[in-house]
């Protein structure tokens, strides 16, 4: 059994016929239930390479789809679909297999995984949302953090569509520290960082509102520095230090609002 799924492996990664490579990969995916651990791995390993790497868009479609199909049957796939899919949404060539990978872990992460597969998943969309050139990417990005069960025992949420309102709560203070730090960063950044910066984060505020006295005069402090801001980027780089105090003020504000949420 190792020689045909080692052949296979090298037919899929190197023949010269694309008929001959995607023959390769379904015969793998099928060999898979009846193959030993360490054939498994070699074979979710292929799958792994041929999504992230081949040159033609089939090709990659179908190693993540027979990928998809061993994560939802086999528990030890799941490490191997994650890291694929984390390497898929920072690094694919094409915008639309990075949404693709970004809305795949969403799936995955509401579903309930080990605690740190979790912690990769919420890694890759805080890279996402802070390097990403494509507002769309940074979107899914932003919604997959906040959809994120918290912690504990995630696995038994599994099959269950994510946490509850608690979970949605501190995913939503989770990616609000993280954007507020963004913006504390961009202070030097130059004034049109800066501004972006407080755009995504009174956007975030705008559509996350919580239960607390604070929240309608901290949206109030976003929507103000925004409009000063954008005067700002008119007419200058950078940020005098009464505007970089400002920011700090609004930035630490709003991080102590959703840190209250988070906690209740």
């Amino acid at each position: 059994m190792n020689d045909i799924v080692s052949e296979l492996r090298t037919q899929a990664l190197e023949s010269t016929y694309g008929e001959d490579r995607r023959d390769a990969l379904e015969r793998l995916a099928d060999r898979y239930d009846e193959a030993g651990e360490a054939e498994r791995r070699e074979i979710r390993q292929t799958l792994a390479d041929v999504a992230r790497d081949a040159t033609h868009k089939e090709e990659r479609e179908l190693a993540r789809e027979r990928l998809d199909d061993l994560y939802e049957r086999d528990s030890a796939a799941a490490g191997t679909v994650v890291g694929t899919y984390c390497w898929l949404a920072t690094e694919a060539d094409y915008s639309g297999e990075r949404e693709a990978a970004l809305d795949r872990l969403r799936r995955i992460g509401r579903s309930g995984v080990s605690a740190d597969l979790r912690d990769r998943i919420a890694d890759t969309f805080e890279t996402v949302t802070a390097e990403a050139t494509y507002s769309a990417e940074r979107e899914q990005a932003r919604r997959g953090l906040s959809e994120l069960p918290d912690g504990g025992d995630a696995d038994a949420d599994a099959g269950g569509g994510g946490g509850g309102a608690g979970a949605s709560e501190s995913g939503d203070a989770y990616l609000a520290v993280s954007l507020t730090e963004h913006l504390v960063a961009a202070r030097t950044e130059g004034a049109d960082a800066c501004l972006g910066r407080a755009e995504e984060l009174h956007d975030f505020v705008d559509r996350h509102p919580v239960d607390d006295d604070a929240y309608g005069e901290v949206r109030d402090d976003l929507s103000s520095l925004v409009d000063q801001l954008s005067v700002v980027a008119d007419g200058q780089s950078s940020l005098g230090e009464e505007r970089r105090t400002q920011v700090e003020r609004v930035a630490d504000r709003t991080k102590r609002l959703y840190l209250r949420s988070g906690d209740d």
